[in-house]
């Protein structure tokens, strides 16, 4: 693994802890970050099922996305599941007033 950075701090117990950060993994820009906070439907691969999860996405790591499916409920997406993201538009007329 080829190391770009080291940090070096003091962890629990005042154990000496390295901090390896791998080369080119910050170059990597958030495809996700536009959709940040807005209502959104993930179409999900699920052992050869096409799922659709109506979600909030919340973050974003290398390797997944965390959304917010409803308050209090917050779960990992692997990256390499998610097929496609749209925006969730409700109607005018179709709102619960």
């Amino acid at each position: 693994m080829h190391v770009s950075s080291m940090n070096q701090f003091s962890g629990p117990l005042g154990r000496r802890v390295t901090e390896l950060i791998p080369a080119r993994t910050t170059d990597r820009a958030a495809v996700y970050s536009p959709w940040f906070g807005k209502s959104v439907v993930l179409l999900v691969a699920i052992r050869g099922c096409q799922i659709p999860m109506p979600c909030s996405i919340v973050s974003e790591s290398i390797a997944d996305v965390c959304i917010q499916i409803k308050y209090g409920w917050e779960m990992d997406v692997r990256k390499e599941l998610i097929l496609a993201v749209e925006e969730y538009v409700v109607a005018l007329d179709n709102r619960i007033h």
